[in-house]
Protein backbone atom coordinates (compact mmCIF):
# COMPACT_ATOMS: atom_id res chain seq x y z
CA UNK A 1 0.00 0.00 0.00
CA UNK A 2 1.33 3.51 -0.32
CA UNK A 3 1.87 5.95 2.09
CA UNK A 4 1.68 9.16 0.24
CA UNK A 5 -0.38 11.85 1.15
CA UNK A 6 -3.82 12.05 -1.26
CA UNK A 7 -3.53 15.08 -2.81
CA UNK A 8 -2.59 16.13 -6.73
CA UNK A 9 1.27 17.31 -7.19
CA UNK A 10 1.52 21.27 -8.17
CA UNK A 11 3.87 22.37 -10.53
CA UNK A 12 6.13 24.73 -8.33
CA UNK A 13 4.54 28.15 -10.21
CA UNK A 14 0.81 27.88 -9.68
CA UNK A 15 -0.74 28.37 -6.09
CA UNK A 16 -2.70 25.58 -4.75
CA UNK A 17 -6.62 25.82 -5.19
CA UNK A 18 -8.60 24.98 -1.71
CA UNK A 19 -10.29 21.21 -1.93
CA UNK A 20 -13.77 21.97 -2.64
CA UNK A 21 -16.57 19.78 -0.59
CA UNK A 22 -17.24 17.41 -3.42
CA UNK A 23 -13.29 16.77 -3.33
CA UNK A 24 -12.81 18.82 -6.80
CA UNK A 25 -9.83 21.28 -6.57
CA UNK A 26 -11.89 23.42 -8.92
CA UNK A 27 -12.95 27.25 -7.36
CA UNK A 28 -16.79 27.16 -6.79
CA UNK A 29 -18.60 28.34 -9.53
CA UNK A 30 -20.83 30.93 -7.70
CA UNK A 31 -17.98 32.84 -5.72
CA UNK A 32 -16.65 33.20 -9.48
CA UNK A 33 -20.11 34.51 -10.72
CA UNK A 34 -20.66 36.85 -7.33
CA UNK A 35 -17.03 38.27 -8.30
CA UNK A 36 -17.88 38.49 -12.01
CA UNK A 37 -21.39 40.87 -11.33
CA UNK A 38 -19.44 42.88 -8.57
CA UNK A 39 -17.26 43.80 -11.21
CA UNK A 40 -19.86 44.03 -13.86
CA UNK A 41 -21.85 46.54 -10.77
CA UNK A 42 -18.72 48.55 -10.44
CA UNK A 43 -18.03 48.87 -13.78
CA UNK A 44 -21.62 50.27 -14.84
CA UNK A 45 -21.09 52.50 -11.64
CA UNK A 46 -18.33 53.76 -12.18
CA UNK A 47 -19.67 54.29 -15.86
CA UNK A 48 -21.89 55.97 -14.39
CA UNK A 49 -20.17 58.46 -12.33
CA UNK A 50 -18.02 59.43 -15.19
CA UNK A 51 -20.27 60.27 -17.14
CA UNK A 52 -21.75 62.57 -14.68
CA UNK A 53 -18.66 64.03 -13.62
CA UNK A 54 -18.50 64.95 -17.58
CA UNK A 55 -22.06 66.29 -17.96
CA UNK A 56 -21.45 68.63 -14.52
CA UNK A 57 -18.28 69.85 -16.33
CA UNK A 58 -20.09 70.44 -19.54
CA UNK A 59 -23.12 72.08 -17.91
CA UNK A 60 -20.37 74.53 -15.65
CA UNK A 61 -18.57 75.41 -18.82
CA UNK A 62 -22.07 76.41 -20.36
CA UNK A 63 -23.01 78.62 -17.50
CA UNK A 64 -19.70 80.23 -17.01
CA UNK A 65 -19.57 81.04 -20.68
CA UNK A 66 -22.96 82.51 -20.31
CA UNK A 67 -22.43 84.30 -17.64
CA UNK A 68 -19.24 85.55 -18.91
CA UNK A 69 -20.94 86.91 -22.20
CA UNK A 70 -23.29 88.45 -20.42
CA UNK A 71 -20.96 90.58 -17.89
CA UNK A 72 -18.89 91.38 -20.99
CA UNK A 73 -22.31 92.96 -22.51
CA UNK A 74 -23.50 94.50 -19.34
CA UNK A 75 -19.95 96.03 -19.22
CA UNK A 76 -19.65 96.95 -22.59
CA UNK A 77 -23.40 98.44 -22.24
CA UNK A 78 -22.49 100.58 -18.91
CA UNK A 79 -18.98 101.97 -19.90
CA UNK A 80 -20.69 103.16 -22.83
CA UNK A 81 -23.55 104.62 -20.91
CA UNK A 82 -21.03 106.29 -18.72
CA UNK A 83 -18.59 107.65 -21.48
CA UNK A 84 -22.09 109.16 -23.10
CA UNK A 85 -23.41 110.54 -19.65
CA UNK A 86 -19.88 112.16 -19.51
CA UNK A 87 -19.85 113.31 -22.74
CA UNK A 88 -23.52 114.81 -22.39
CA UNK A 89 -22.27 116.94 -19.16
CA UNK A 90 -18.99 118.29 -20.55
CA UNK A 91 -20.97 119.39 -24.42
CA UNK A 92 -23.64 121.31 -21.92
CA UNK A 93 -20.43 123.12 -20.00
CA UNK A 94 -18.98 123.96 -23.66
CA UNK A 95 -22.39 124.68 -24.85
CA UNK A 96 -22.53 127.48 -21.98
CA UNK A 97 -18.58 128.88 -22.15
CA UNK A 98 -19.81 129.27 -25.96
CA UNK A 99 -23.02 130.67 -25.56
CA UNK A 100 -21.12 133.68 -23.60
CA UNK A 101 -18.12 133.77 -25.69
CA UNK A 102 -20.27 133.96 -28.42
CA UNK A 103 -22.49 136.66 -27.15
CA UNK A 104 -22.03 140.70 -27.36
CA UNK A 105 -21.33 140.74 -24.09
CA UNK A 106 -17.87 138.66 -24.46
CA UNK A 107 -15.79 141.84 -25.72
CA UNK A 108 -17.27 143.88 -22.77
CA UNK A 109 -17.37 141.47 -19.87
CA UNK A 110 -16.15 142.75 -16.87
CA UNK A 111 -13.95 140.80 -14.40
CA UNK A 112 -16.80 140.13 -11.63
CA UNK A 113 -18.91 138.89 -14.94
CA UNK A 114 -16.19 136.57 -15.82
CA UNK A 115 -15.75 134.97 -12.41
CA UNK A 116 -19.57 134.24 -11.85
CA UNK A 117 -19.21 132.60 -15.23
CA UNK A 118 -15.84 130.46 -14.03
CA UNK A 119 -17.86 129.78 -10.84
CA UNK A 120 -20.63 128.45 -12.91
CA UNK A 121 -18.34 126.02 -14.38
CA UNK A 122 -16.83 124.90 -11.71
CA UNK A 123 -20.24 124.22 -10.02
CA UNK A 124 -21.19 122.25 -13.21
CA UNK A 125 -18.05 120.38 -12.95
CA UNK A 126 -18.67 119.80 -9.14
CA UNK A 127 -21.69 118.45 -9.97
CA UNK A 128 -20.72 116.22 -12.83
CA UNK A 129 -18.41 114.21 -10.33
CA UNK A 130 -20.73 113.70 -7.25
CA UNK A 131 -23.50 112.13 -10.23
CA UNK A 132 -20.53 109.34 -9.81
CA UNK A 133 -20.54 109.75 -6.36
CA UNK A 134 -16.75 111.03 -6.75
CA UNK A 135 -16.46 113.73 -3.93
CA UNK A 136 -13.43 116.04 -3.06
CA UNK A 137 -11.64 115.80 0.30
CA UNK A 138 -9.25 117.81 2.47
CA UNK A 139 -7.05 117.52 5.54
CA UNK A 140 -6.60 120.47 8.12
CA UNK A 141 -3.52 121.46 9.67
CA UNK A 142 -2.96 119.27 12.40
CA UNK A 143 -4.26 115.76 11.49
CA UNK A 144 -1.91 112.87 11.00
CA UNK A 145 -0.71 112.04 7.47
CA UNK A 146 -2.25 108.98 5.97
CA UNK A 147 0.00 107.31 3.17
CA UNK A 148 -3.20 105.68 1.75
CA UNK A 149 -4.67 109.32 1.13
CA UNK A 150 -1.81 111.88 0.85
CA UNK A 151 0.71 112.44 -1.21
CA UNK A 152 3.34 113.92 1.17
CA UNK A 153 5.60 117.08 0.41
CA UNK A 154 7.75 116.75 3.42
CA UNK A 155 8.54 119.66 5.89
CA UNK A 156 11.28 119.25 8.55
CA UNK A 157 10.82 119.81 12.06
CA UNK A 158 12.34 119.63 14.98
CA UNK A 159 9.19 119.47 17.19
CA UNK A 160 8.83 115.78 17.65
CA UNK A 161 5.01 116.47 18.39
CA UNK A 162 4.41 117.81 15.42
CA UNK A 163 6.10 114.84 13.59
CA UNK A 164 3.66 112.82 10.61
CA UNK A 165 0.96 115.87 11.26
CA UNK A 166 -0.40 117.93 8.21
CA UNK A 167 1.20 121.37 8.21
CA UNK A 168 -1.71 122.22 5.14
CA UNK A 169 -3.71 121.17 2.43
CA UNK A 170 -2.28 121.91 -1.23
CA UNK A 171 -4.51 119.89 -3.99
CA UNK A 172 -7.94 118.25 -2.61
CA UNK A 173 -7.79 114.72 -3.44
CA UNK A 174 -10.75 112.84 -4.54
CA UNK A 175 -12.60 109.95 -4.25
CA UNK A 176 -15.29 107.06 -5.25
CA UNK A 177 -16.94 105.24 -2.11
CA UNK A 178 -13.92 104.13 0.32
CA UNK A 179 -11.13 104.55 -3.35
CA UNK A 180 -8.77 106.97 -3.27
CA UNK A 181 -8.84 108.04 -7.22
CA UNK A 182 -6.25 110.79 -6.45
CA UNK A 183 -4.25 111.39 -3.12
CA UNK A 184 -4.83 114.99 -1.67
CA UNK A 185 -1.20 116.44 -1.24
CA UNK A 186 -0.26 117.74 1.50
CA UNK A 187 3.08 119.65 3.31
CA UNK A 188 3.76 117.23 6.14
CA UNK A 189 5.88 117.77 8.93
CA UNK A 190 9.22 115.19 9.50
CA UNK A 191 11.16 115.43 12.93
CA UNK A 192 14.54 115.77 12.44
CA UNK A 193 15.52 115.81 16.01
CA UNK A 194 18.71 115.36 17.54
CA UNK A 195 21.34 117.02 13.89
CA UNK A 196 23.04 118.98 16.08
Amino acid sequence: MDNTPNHKTIPDNQPALPDTPEGNSAPDSSILTSVKDLLENTGERFDMIESFIKNQIETKDKMINSLHSELQYYKDDKSEKFVEQLMKSIIKVRKDMSRLINSDKWTSIDTDALKEQYTYVFEDLTDLLQLQNIVPYSSRPGDLFDGKIHQPKSEPTDQPKLDRTIKESLSEGFKKGEKILIAERVTVYSYQGGAN
